[in-house]
């Protein structure tokens, strides 16, 4: 925390003292590094020391932060209307049946139709098969429960589901 201070107290000095106040900063870093190495052993001690740093220097940057007032915000001209249709409690279950488990199926299917259709070596293709299934389920969570049109949202997800089982199981 000292090293740390006195690199941060150097950029508020004058240009005299800066060069002393960043030599002694940079000396107290090692010197703490060191010391953690010896304390906890060298291995471990010096890793821990300097993914403290950071930490350390999040403290000094929230503790010299300075609060602005907040300006008036401009008036919005109009607000995006929510669908005029009556609230039904069948759309709910049908909204959640489809973020969920639908859209989640289908990102599934995506990702197995791409883990086994890739020209790439076995396991580039899982990795990039595995990794896109949260993209995609979180796309489709997001767009089935922004589409005002239920039956289009679960038309299209259905094609998407039919289309990657048969691009991963059948061909």
């Amino acid at each position: 925390m000292g090293g740390l201070g006195s690199l941060r107290l150097a950029w508020s000095r004058p240009a005299t003292k800066r060069p002393v106040m960043i030599l002694a900063g940079w000396t107290l870093v090692a010197i703490s590094v060191a010391a953690f190495g010896f304390a906890i052993g060298w291995e471990t001690g010096i890793p821990f020391a300097l993914a403290m740093l950071p930490v350390a220097a999040l403290g000094f940057v929230l503790a010299n932060r300075e609060v602005r007032p907040r300006k008036e915000g401009r008036e919005r001209e109009a607000v995006i209307d929510p669908s005029d249709r009556k609230s039904r409690w069948w759309r709910g279950v049908l909204r959640v049946v489809l973020a969920g488990p639908l859209s989640g199926a289908a990102a599934i299917l995506v990702g197995v139709a791409l883990a086994k259709q890739l020209p790439l070596s076995d396991v580039d293709a899982i990795a990039i098969g595995g990794l896109t299934v949260p993209l995609l389920w979180a796309g489709g969570m997001a767009w089935t429960l922004s589409d005002d049109k239920i039956l289009r949202a679960l038309a299209a997800l259905l094609l998407v589901s039919g289309a990657s089982y048969v691009a991963a199981f059948v061909v």
